[in-house]
């Protein structure tokens, strides 16, 4: 293979394969991609019911785990990352959410020049492809294919009346200019298929972007304080490929502060302990981890509409027919398709609790389905105040990171899990849900006063696998990269992954992730960003006094 080009981009996943695919569209510039996984030629990355599948496949994915969780009650949590072009596109639970208006002003205020809300809506809108929703904040021409599905269920249709019902707003478009409310889940995912970023954007690649797959990247190559290419492993044998322009991180919130350790970049001392030469100390590397708290109140269902119905070989096999030969049917959705933002309590400006219905429960503690018709609310606390860390393990490139989520680690984030599921109670007492609800499941009736809440919170919570923040944006101490994601200290060197975001947003963040790279992307090239977009966006004018 070639082994000098102008750019190197490290990991083909949500941002990495989109940066590569845009540097690319200029024919006078060599782009290398290199992805640690296989292709994603599997039938599993493609359909989107088989996404518990596609995440629990050893082998595309990199199967971490934290340590002991110490306000967990010392629990290890599981960590899947894609391992696979497409990266955790290609594996994750196809939920396209970009987050509140205010996370990103937000972002702005917290140091993140230029990536206010009317700064990023244009590459938010240049993502997309949508046939529903207002087009002046959706995308119309983009790559990626999103909508909306499953509005007709039953249990779809009550779920969005128990809202009104508890006296919530409800929103025609979840990503528009209204969040708050209740309203239909939006999905990466068009004519039946998963919209992925390896098949969005690395399908038919220029003769100018060169992918390789099954490369394990072991260092950077710095010299004279300047990234100058990549060590990595292909087929047992070490290959050095340099950059003439930049190499571009993209590795996620796990692996490329990683390799930033073991390229000698991080806190010094943390370098030292493993016997690592240090480049330059940047202490904020592998710090600052956030993710999502989430946790699910289960309950049977009185009347035969869940998912558990088909739950025998001959619907199955009928599912896959269908969808091997239409991409219709149950096959073609995730079967996440109603959704709720809503504020915890007066005060909150804007929804920092996210409610999502399920049409089946999945067993705690396993990936398996409970075998009755069963539903289930599942919760999570949008904006954690709780923070953790990645750190090395060893000098060995090929070891597991560590990493600690200390989830639950704040006040703050106990309360609003704890409010999360007094509030999903309620909405299930409310006439529209309660006329599907029978005896809660779990946590199960008996665990109602807030010390009982609290323990059953943390013997139950997990990651919404949503690591970010660990090479944060901005131009404190403990930031990473720049603005417009350059390493602090190290020229021709970028990160570009959900690692940079300074705040975590309120969503699932792949979509804000595949985001970062289309606006990276522009910087990276010298190209002037797309002009911002100055729409309005709701927010409850009486947030401060009333929760709903």
């Amino acid at each position: 293979m070639q082994t000098e080009f102008d750019y190197i981009v490290v990991g083909a996943g949500s941002a990495g394969a989109i940066v590569a695919a845009r540097l690319a569209e200029n024919d006078s510039a060599s782009v290398l991609l290199l992805e640690a996984g296989p292709k994603d030629r599997s039938p599993l990355l493609h359909v989107p019911a088989a996404m518990r599948h596609a995440y629990n496949a050893p082998k595309y994915n990199w199967s971490y785990e934290t340590e002991p969780e110490p306000f967990l009650n010392g629990r290890t949590l599981v960590q899947p990352r894609g391992r696979v072009l497409g990266g955790s596109s290609s594996i994750n639970g196809l939920l396209y959410l970009r987050g509140h208006p205010l996370d990103y002003d937000g972002w702005a205020e917290a140091g993140a020049k230029g990536w206010s809300y009317a700064e990023v809506l244009p590459y938010f809108q240049r993502l997309e492809t949508r046939v529903d929703g207002n087009p002046e904040y959706q995308g119309r021409k983009g790559r990626i294919g999103v909508s909306t599905m499953g509005g007709d269920h039953p249990l779809t249709r009550a779920f969005l009346a128990a809202g009104r019902e508890a006296g919530y707003l409800a929103t025609d478009d979840v990503n528009g200019a209204q969040q708050d409310g209740f309203g239909l889940l939006p999905k990466n995912v068009a004519n039946g298929r998963r919209s992925s970023t390896a098949r969005c954007y690395l399908r038919n690649p220029p003769a100018n972007l060169d992918i390789q797959a099954n490369c394990h990247v072991r260092t950077l190559v710095i010299e004279s304080r300047a990234a100058r290419g990549i060590r990595f492993v292909r087929s047992g044998q070490e290959v050095v490929a340099r950059a003439r322009r930049e190499v571009i991180l993209a590795a996620g919130a796990f692996n490329s502060p990683l390799i930033l350790m073991q390229s000698g970049i991080g806190r010094a001392a943390q370098l030292r302990k493993h016997r690592i030469e240090v480049i330059h100390d940047l202490p904020g590397v592998g710090e600052n981890l956030m993710d999502h708290p989430l946790t699910s109140l289960q309950v049977r269902c009185t009347k035969p509409v869940t998912l558990y119905r088909y739950l025998n070989p001959f619907s199955q096999a009928r599912g896959v027919a269908e969808w091997a030969l239409t991409r219709k049917g149950l096959l073609a959705s995730n079967h996440f398709d109603a959704v709720c933002f809503i504020r915890t309590r007066a005060g909150v400006r804007f929804p920092n609790l996210q409610i999502a219905l399920f049409q089946i429960a999945v067993a705690e503690g396993s990936s398996e389905f409970v075998r009755e018709h069963a539903f289930q609310l599942q919760f999570t606390c949008q904006r954690p105040q709780s923070r953790g860390y990645v750190r090395l393990s060893s000098n060995d490139p090929f070891a597991a990171p560590r990493i600690r989520c200390n989830l639950l680690g704040h006040p703050e984030d106990v309360g609003e899990m704890a409010a999360g599921l007094r509030l999903s109670r309620e909405l299930l007492a409310k006439p529209s849900l309660a006329a599907f609800t029978g005896e809660e499941i779990f946590p199960g009736a008996d665990v109602q006063d807030d010390a009982e809440i609290e323990a059953w919170l943390r013997e139950t919570c997990h990651s919404s696998y949503h690591p970010s923040g660990t090479c944060k944006m901005g131009v404190d101490p403990m930031a990473v990269v720049d603005p417009e994601c350059r390493v602090h200290g190290i020229d021709r060197l970028r990160v570009v992954d959900s690692s940079v975001m300074p705040i975590i947003p309120s969503a699932n963040l792949n979509c804000p992730t595949m985001m970062i790279g289309e606006k990276a992307a522009d910087m990276i090239a010298g190209k002037p960003p797309l002009p911002p977009a100055n729409l309005p966006y709701f927010t409850d004018p009486h947030w401060a006094t009333r929760q709903r």
